[in-house]
C-alpha cells in the first residue's frame, strides 16, 4: 500500500485525538490520578530488517495493528502496565522474493513516568520487557520460510495523554520492540482509570497560642471637684395690717407671695414668725392682737409654702420692739415679720 495512505491512516485518529484534547484542555478537567486503568487502542505497526543489505529496509507498508492493556497509577507520576499487542503480518524479503513471514503478538510489562504539563495534558516515557510470539506462514510458491517464532526483548516509548473527563483519557503512543527486527508502533485510543478524585485533606486551623495578657493599669480617676457653696443670705419680710385686724390683705398676701418664690426649700432650716401691735390702747388687748397676726401669717405659711410645720416658730410681741414710740406713725407697728434660715 501507498505510503500517503499509511500516515493518513496514523494521522487521522490523531489529528482527531488532538481535537478532542484540545477541548478538554479548554474545560481543565482533573483526573483520577490513583487506581487501576484499563486501554484500548488501534495502531499502525513497521518493521525494518536487521542484517546484510537488508537492515533498515522497511519490511512493510501497511501493518494494522492492535493494542490492549491494563495497569496501576500509583500517583500522578508512577505506573505499572502489563500489555498485549496484535503486530499483524510482517512482509520479508529473502532472495529477492515476496514472503509472509510473521504473523504475531507481544506481551510486555512496562513502568511509566507521567508528566504533567497542565490540569489535563500530559507527557509520558515507558521502559519495558516483551515477549514475541509469532506463527509460521508460507512463500508465495507454497514453501516454508525459516524464522524464529518466539524472542524476548526489551522495548521502551513515549505518548502523550490528554484528559477528557475525571475517568477518561485519550492516550497516544509510540513504542518501539527489538526483536528478530525492530518494530515500530503508532497508536491511539482510549484509557480508563477507575476512583474517584482524591481531594486534598483540609489543613487544621491553627491552634491558637494564649498570650496572658498585660495587666491594665488604670489612670488613676481625678478627684470630683467639689461643688461651690453657696451661701443663702436670710430672707426677711415685713407684712403690715390694718388698725385692730389681723385679717391678710391683699398687699400682705402678694409680699408672701412674692417670699415663696424665693424660698430654697431643700436649703431651708427655719421660718420665725413675730407678730407686733401699736401702743394705741391696752397693752394687754395688743399681745393678743400681735399673736393674732403672727398666727394668721403662720396659718398662710403651712398652707401655701409646702414647709414642715416643725420648722416653723411663732412669737408675739405686743407692743415691744416699737419702731415708733411716740406714736407719730404707728402703721409701722401693725405688722409681723417673717425671718427664714437656711443651712
Amino acid at each position: 500500500m501507498k505510503t500517503t495512505s499509511m500516515k493518513r491512516n496514523v494521522l487521522t485518529p490523531i489529528a482527531l485525538g488532538v481535537l478532542l484534547a484540545s477541548a478538554s484542555v479548554m474545560a481543565e478537567q482533573t483526573d483520577v490520578e490513583k487506581g487501576w486503568f484499563v486501554q484500548g487502542d488501534v495502531a499502525q505497526a513497521k518493521s525494518y530488517g536487521q542484517e546484510g543489505i537488508y537492515s533498515d529496509l522497511r519490511m512493510s507498508e501497511k501493518r494494522r495493528a492492535w493494542k490492549t492493556s491494563t495497569g496501576y497509577r500509583f500517583n500522578n507520576n508512577i505506573a505499572v502496565a502489563l500489555s498485549y499487542a496484535d503486530m499483524g503480518v510482517v512482509e520479508d524479503f529473502v532472495n529477492r522474493a515476496a514472503l509472509e513471514s510473521i504473523a504475531g503478538n507481544a506481551t510486555g510489562l512496562s513502568a511509566i513516568y507521567n508528566i504533567p504539563f497542565s490540569n489535563s495534558v500530559n507527557a509520558h516515557a515507558k521502559l519495558g520487557y516483551a515477549h514475541f510470539s509469532g506463527r509460521n506462514n508460507r512463500l508465495s510458491n507454497g514453501s516454508h520460510a525459516w524464522h524464529r517464532t518466539s524472542d524476548n526483548a526489551a522495548f521502551f516509548g513515549a505518548g502523550m495523554s490528554f484528559d477528557l473527563n475525571k475517568n477518561l483519557s485519550l492516550m497516544l503512543d509510540w513504542e518501539r520492540y527489538r526483536f528478530d527486527s525492530k518494530t515500530d508502533l503508532a497508536s491511539v485510543g482510549l484509557r480508563y482509570t477507575f476512583g474517584d478524585i482524591t481531594k486534598p485533606a483540609a489543613k487544621p486551623a491553627p491552634v491558637p497560642v494564649y498570650v496572658k495578657p498585660e495587666p491594665v493599669v488604670e489612670a488613676p480617676k481625678p478627684e470630683p471637684k467639689p461643688e461651690p457653696v453657696i451661701e443663702l443670705k436670710p430672707l426677711q419680710v415685713n407684712v403690715f395690717f390694718t388698725n385692730d385686724s389681723s385679717e391678710l390683705t391683699s398687699e400682705t398676701l402678694d409680699v408672701l407671695a412674692q417670699a415663696k418664690s424665693q424660698l430654697v426649700n431643700d436649703r431651708l432650716d427655719s421660718v420665725n414668725v413675730a407678730g407686733f401691735a401699736s401702743a394705741v390702747g391696752d397693752s394687754e388687748y395688743n399681745q393678743a392682737l400681735s399673736e393674732r397676726r403672727a398666727k394668721a401669717v403662720v396659718e398662710y405659711i403651712r398652707n401655701n409654702w409646702n414647709v414642715a410645720s416643725d420648722k416653723v416658730s411663732v412669737v408675739a410681741n405686743g407692743e415691744d420692739m416699737l419702731i415708733n414710740e411716740d406714736n407719730t406713725n404707728n402703721s409701722r407697728d401693725r405688722r409681723v415679720m417673717v425671718k427664714v434660715s437656711f443651712n
